[in-house]
C-alpha cells in the first residue's frame, strides 16, 4: 500500500496546508449561570470507573467515554449506559479509544482489538487471533476509511473491504493519528510522525525540529495547523507552511507529556498532560490548570466537546471534567 518517496522536509511542510477560511460559530449556551464553571463526574455519579482514557461526541449528541478496565459508557446529559464484556460481546473491558464511524456506528479500541457497536445495536469485531492488536487510536477519514494504531503491531487500515495491516518498517507503535487538508493522513509514532498523501510517505522527525520523536498528541487547529505533543520535549510544536514552530508552555519542568490537544469554540487551545494538568493557550501565553490552583488532579487524558460547546476532560484517576466557557467570544 504504502511506497517510500524521495523529498526534502521542505516539501512535505509546503504541501502540509492549503489555506481557507471558516467562519465560526458562536454558541449560545443553555445555562448562562453556569459558564465558566468547572464540574466533577465520578462513580458516585453513575461512571464505571475514575480513570477517562478517551471522550467521543456522536451524531445524536451523545457523550462517549472509555474507562480502562471497566468497558465504555454513554451520556445523554442525564443517565449512563454502560457497556461491559459481562453483558455485551465487548472484546475486551480495557477500552483505550473511541471513534465514530461513517455509518454511525461507535468503534471501540481495545486491549484485545477492535469492537464495533452499529446504530441498530449490533455488535461486531476485529481481532487477530495469533496477535494481541492492543489498540492505542482510532481515526476515521473523511471518505470513511477508519485508521487504526496499535500498540507494537504498527497500523492498519480499513478502506472498506476489510481490515489490512499497513507494512512500514521501524513504526511499530502508533499513538495518534490526525486528517489534514485533501486527505492527508498525519501518523504520529514513536519514531516520528508519518504523512501519507494517498500514495506515498514521507518523516517529519526531531531532526526536522520536532521537540521528541515519541509523538502522543496531534490536532489540526481552524488555521489547519498541525499542533504536536511528545511524550519527552521541552515544548509544544506547530507545523504550518512556513515550518515547525516551538511554543513553550512555561510548566517549569524540563519535560512534558502531551495526552491529547484540542481547540474550543473560541480558538484557545488546550494541552491535556501527564503531570502538569491542563495548559490552555490564547495565542498570546499559555495558562495552567494544576492541583496547586485548583484544579482536580495533574494527570489529564483526554479532551473533547459537547453540543453547546463544553469542554471535557478525561481525567486519569479522579473522573470525568465539564468546563462551561465563559460567554465572550473572540
Amino acid at each position: 500500500m504504502f511506497c517510500k518517496k524521495a523529498g526534502t522536509f521542505a516539501v512535505v511542510v509546503i504541501s502540509l496546508m492549503i489555506g481557507y477560511s471558516c467562519e465560526r460559530t458562536d454558541y449560545e449556551l443553555l445555562d448562562p449561570e453556569s459558564a465558566g464553571k468547572w464540574t466533577l463526574y465520578t462513580t458516585a455519579d453513575g461512571l464505571p470507573g475514575n480513570e477517562v482514557s478517551d471522550i467521543q461526541l456522536d451524531r445524536r449528541n451523545n457523550l462517549w467515554c472509555s474507562f480502562p478496565g471497566y468497558g465504555t459508557a454513554s451520556y445523554d446529559y442525564s443517565t449512563w449506559t454502560l457497556y461491559r464484556t459481562a453483558t455485551t460481546p465487548l472484546l475486551n473491558d480495557y477500552v483505550n479509544c473511541l471513534a465514530e464511524a461513517s455509518d454511525g456506528g461507535i468503534i471501540f479500541g481495545t486491549a484485545d482489538g477492535l469492537s464495533v457497536l452499529s446504530e441498530n445495536n449490533v455488535w461486531s469485531s476485529y481481532y487477530e487471533p495469533a496477535t494481541t492488536l492492543y489498540i492505542n487510536t482510532i481515526k476515521v477519514a473523511s471518505n470513511g476509511w477508519i485508521w487504526v494504531g496499535t500498540q507494537d503491531q504498527g497500523l492498519y487500515v480499513n478502506d472498506g473491504s476489510g481490515y489490512t495491516k499497513v507494512p512500514i518498517d521501524s513504526y511499530k507503535t502508533v499513538n495518534t493519528i490526525e486528517e489534514g487538508v485533501q486527505d492527508n493522513m498525519f501518523i504520529g509514532t514513536d519514531s516520528g510522525i508519518i504523512r501519507w498523501d494517498g500514495i506515498a510517505y514521507s518523516h517529519i522527525t526531531m531532526a526536522d525540529g520536532l521537540p521528541d520523536n515519541k509523538v502522543t498528541a496531534m490536532h489540526f487547529d481552524r488555521e489547519e495547523r498541525l499542533w504536536v505533543g511528545t511524550d519527552a520535549g521541552k515544548s509544544v510544536s506547530w507545523i504550518d507552511r512556513s515550518g515547525i514552530h516551538d511554543l513553550n508552555l512555561m510548566t517549569g519542568t524540563a519535560n512534558i507529556l502531551v495526552r491529547d490537544i484540542w481547540e474550543d469554540r473560541k480558538g484557545d487551545i488546550w494541552f491535556a498532560t501527564s503531570g502538569n494538568g491542563i495548559i490552555r493557550y490564547d495565542g498570546v501565553i499559555p495558562d495552567s490548570f494544576k492541583e496547586y490552583n485548583g484544579f482536580f488532579e495533574n494527570k489529564v487524558n483526554c479532551i473533547s466537546e459537547d453540543k453547546d460547546g463544553n469542554l471535557w476532560f478525561g481525567l486519569f484517576s479522579k473522573g470525568l471534567v465539564k468546563y462551561t466557557l465563559p460567554i465572550d467570544m473572540k
